[in-house]
This record gives C-alpha cells, structure tokens and sequence, in this order.
C-alpha cells in the first residue's frame, strides 16, 4: 500500500468526534468555511447526520454542480465508509473504476476527493462531511485539515 493511502487510514482513524450534535455540525461547518476564506478558495460545503443535512453553504462562485458532486461523494462515503479520496485512489491504483469494479453507477457514485466519514466514538459512522469546487486532492486536503483544526481544539 502507498503512502498516501497509509495517511489516509491515519487520518480516518484520528479524526473522529466524542459526540456529534447540531451545533457540532455548525462549528465543524464554519470552520471549513473559514478554512476556504483564509486560502482564497470558493467551495460548497454539506454536513449530514443520519441522512438528515445539518449544514450547507455555497460560498460565492460556486454552481449548483457543487451540489451534485457532494451527493455522489456522499454515497460513495456512505457505501465504503471511508473517504471518498481514499477509495478513488485504491479504484485508480487497480486500474478501474467504482463503476466497473463494484458496478456502482457514475450517476450516482463518483471517484472524488472531498467527503469524509463523521465518525463518533463508541457509534461508529454517523454521517458525512463534504467539500466540492476544488480539484481531487484540494477538497480533501482543505476538510482534512479544518477537521484536524477543529478537533484540535476540542
């Protein structure tokens, strides 16, 4: 296994909440936000708990294809329950696609950077967090790092 899929276990394996409330979401949710601003990056950002949106905002040169993205990033989170960074690079370091190797339809399902797992102690997955409007990599990076941000600070 890569490197770079090595970090990415790390990653979903310590960026996980105590508890996972409303405001947590609101918080979790400004502080990607801030994120973005601080980077001069426009991104749309959504927050679901048990399928319920907690949190969205489409900060300015965004399109609603922002929001179609995070749908699909979502299932492909909700399915795998991992990254949907994580798994776009295990599909490409086989050679496939989610598409062929799990018969999951493009439509539905994308191989792209930008949603992570909401993992609660003692809960297991509870939700989804996801970044659209940067390339692959972009999306990932910056909710990764105002999720490392945040719960540091818890």
């Amino acid at each position: 296994m890569n490197n770079q899929l090595l970090k990415m276990e790390k990653e979903e394996q310590e960026l996980r909440f105590h508890t996972f409330t409303n405001e947590t979401a609101l918080q979790v949710g400004l502080t990607i936000i801030e994120e973005a601003r601080s980077l001069g990056k426009s991104i749309t950002v959504e927050i679901y708990r048990d399928g319920q949106r907690l949190f969205a905002h489409a900060m300015a040169g965004t399109s609603v294809e922002n929001e179609d993205w995070i749908r699909r990033k979502n299932n492909v989170v909700q399915h795998f329950g991992k990254s949907s960074w994580h798994v776009a690079l295990l599909a490409r370091q086989e050679g496939t696609t989610l598409e062929e190797r799990d018969g999951l339809p493009l439509s539905d399902y994308v191989g792209a950077g930008g949603a992570f797992p909401i993992m609660v102690e003692g809960e297991g997955q509870v939700g989804t967090i996801t970044v659209s409007g940067l390339p692959d990599q972009e999306d990932h990076d910056l909710l990764v790092s105002a999720l490392s941000r945040f719960l540091n600070k818890q």
